[in-house]
């Protein structure tokens, strides 16, 4: 049998049963194979019960997004064995605990293995809820791997606990590892090892491989940049940058700080920056709402700052666990009238530590707003890169030793004026949310307003020399060119793995508009197809807008992400209109 160059294994069952926990076990445990993997994770916006499931796509190639089919399903309740049906193939196998719930009265796919989780975790001295490290002994065992690399992760996980309780953790995910050995346990006809991914030895030559989510990234860059001020309001799903900041503060020698309400949050960011600290905050979109006057605060006083909108579907609060990319216009005209700002928009975790990072010298060197556009998709899920780069040389902009007369202010070529830190002698000026002169006195005079107003748009000029190249994946000579930003970049990548004739340009500088790339790009490609998840296509409309070209959308607005064979699906369908239309 032809071995499998990945493998999907989905773990559900209702809150509180530890899904998540074992998930991301099982991809770590994974990764320090030497696979490459790709985690995602669904979950409703409930305090308590609810379906979670949490799926790791491994491979001995890059893996880059969530699949649709199951190879194996670990279900710790009935539920996800009806749920998730429609993902199994004929040869999925399902392992499920006959003692806890019976098969569901349906008709079944796939190859179901009793496997008596709590039993087996009793047996081998631990408690019930030791049953998820059993199936997880298992199913590496069905895989042909060692389950070294999972008893040492969870050494470290639960070192912490006490020797006692690594030792019970452990001996659960031996007792998994004999039945899986034992062939007698096995349905007939059921899951072949021989079909499963070739068994890679550890720590492949490349390096050991992070498992590690967007948002973390994203908080990873931000150190990395120099951030010693965070500040934000719990808001799903960008807490986890709120909660990874904090359980580093000490150790990165920061200051986090949870506030009343975002609005308090933004203007504690806006106050730190003013005061010479690098600071950031985070947020999705019901959250950016109350934002939006501090933001042009920002943008008035020219003081740095990054905010991370990590969004959800709305209006209102909507779907608060699920994803969707509604905001993109909301951040490029979010708060009154114009002003300078830049809109980054990373696809994986790599950028999105390389971007946070750009973010930070942008917003310092151009003294104006930058925003780092997520959704769920990213901020969620877990992905598996080379560890990041960790030396750089963070650079500080503008700051000058004020003389008398200094003007915060200044009108220059570039538009940017020359700052001092607070309390310097000579740098006495006025910064409040008034139009101003160049002294920062306020002012309402028309020939004044112009000047400041010019003043502070002069730097989209040069900010456009900053414009990042934009990628392009995929065939030169094809039928189809997809377009695309943020999270969907993963999708399309597995799509491109197994279509011929498509290519792919990945948007991750949204604002200002990479104008001459997408216009290159578009007039030099047969047919274009807009991918985003939103219910307008909004990046299709900027195109249309600043390149004169009406492109082809695909949308999807239900708040789960795109999938590979949903991508694959419409372009064989356009490709079929195309040849019907030579015909």
């Amino acid at each position: 049998m032809k071995l499998k160059k990945s493998i999907n294994i989905k773990i559900g069952g209702k809150a509180g049963e530890g899904v998540k926990v074992t998930g991301l076990i099982l991809a770590k445990s994974l990764t320090r194979h030497g696979y490459s993997t790709f985690s995602y994770q669904e979950y409703p916006s409930l305090i308590r019960g609810g379906h979670n499931v949490f799926q790791v796509h491994a491979g001995i190639e890059p893996v880059y997004s969530q699949i649709k089919k199951v190879d194996i399903l670990v279900a710790f309740d009935q539920n996800t064995i009806k749920e998730h049906q429609s993902e199994l193939n004929s040869d999925s196998l399902i392992l499920y605990d006959p003692a806890e719930f019976a098969l569901p009265k349906i008709k079944l796919i796939g190859h179901y293995l009793p496997l008596k989780l709590i039993e087996l975790a009793e047996k081998a001295g631990g408690k019930p809820i030791m049953a998820n490290m059993v199936a997880l002994g298992a199913v590496l065992t069905l895989l042909a791997l060692s389950v070294e690399p999972l008893k040492q992760i969870v050494k470290e996980i639960f070192i912490s606990k006490g020797k006692e309780i690594v030792l019970l953790n452990q001996k659960a995910i031996e007792s998994g590892e004999n039945f899986s050995k034992n062939i007698k346990n096995y349905p007939q006809n059921a899951f072949k090892i021989d079909g499963a991914i070739a068994p890679l030895k550890l720590n492949n030559k490349k390096g050991k491989r992070m498992v590690i989510t967007g948002n973390e990234a994203v908080a990873l860059g931000a150190l990395s940049a120099g951030l010693k001020f965070y500040t934000a309001y719990p808001m799903t799903p960008s807490t986890s940058i709120l909660h990874f900041l904090a359980a580093n503060e000490q150790k990165a020698n920061l200051v986090v700080k949870q506030p009343e309400d975002e609005i308090a949050a933004i203007n504690q960011a806006v106050g730190a920056s003013f005061m010479g600290v690098r600071a950031m905050t985070a947020t999705s979109g019901g959250g950016f709402c109350l934002m939006t006057e501090g933001l042009g605060l920002a943008a008035m006083t020219e003081t740095p700052l990054v905010v991370v909108n990590a969004t959800r579907p709305g209006p209102s609060s909507g779907m608060p666990t699920w994803s969707g990319q509604g905001d993109l216009k909301f951040m490029l005209f979010a708060s009154q009238d114009e002003f300078p700002r830049v809109v980054l928009a990373p696809g994986d975790a790599q950028e999105c530590f390389d971007l946070t990072r750009k973010a930070f010298y942008l917003s310092e060197k151009y003294q104006i707003p930058v925003i780092i556009l997520l959704d769920k998709n990213i901020s969620e899920s877990y992905y598996s890169p080379l560890p990041f780069t960790s030396k750089y040389n963070n650079q500080r902009y503008s700051f000058t030793q004020p003389k008398k007369g200094f003007l915060r202010y200044k009108i220059t070529e570039t538009g940017i004026s020359p700052r001092c830190f607070v309390g310097e002698k000579n740098g006495a000026h006025l910064a409040n949310s008034y139009e101003h002169r160049q002294d920062g006195l306020v002012t309402e005079d028309g020939e004044e307003r112009n000047k400041m107003m010019d003043k502070r748009m002069a730097k989209l000029k040069i900010l456009e020399k900053e414009i990042l190249p934009q990628s392009v994946f995929g065939d030169k000579k094809t039928e189809i060119s997809l377009i695309s930003w943020g999270s969907n970049k993963g999708p399309i990548l597995e799509a491109l793995k197994t279509t011929k004739r498509l290519n792919y340009f990945h948007l991750n500088w949204l604002w200002p508009f990479p104008q001459k790339q997408v216009s290159d790009f578009v007039q030099s490609a047969k047919k274009v197809v807009c991918l985003e998840a939103n219910a307008t296509g909004q990046l299709a409309s900027l195109i249309r807008e600043y390149t004169g070209f009406k492109v082809e959308k695909f949308l999807k607005y239900d708040g789960r992400p795109f999938f590979p064979n949903e991508i694959i699906r419409q372009i064989a369908s356009i490709k079929h209109q195309i040849s019907n239309n030579i015909k």
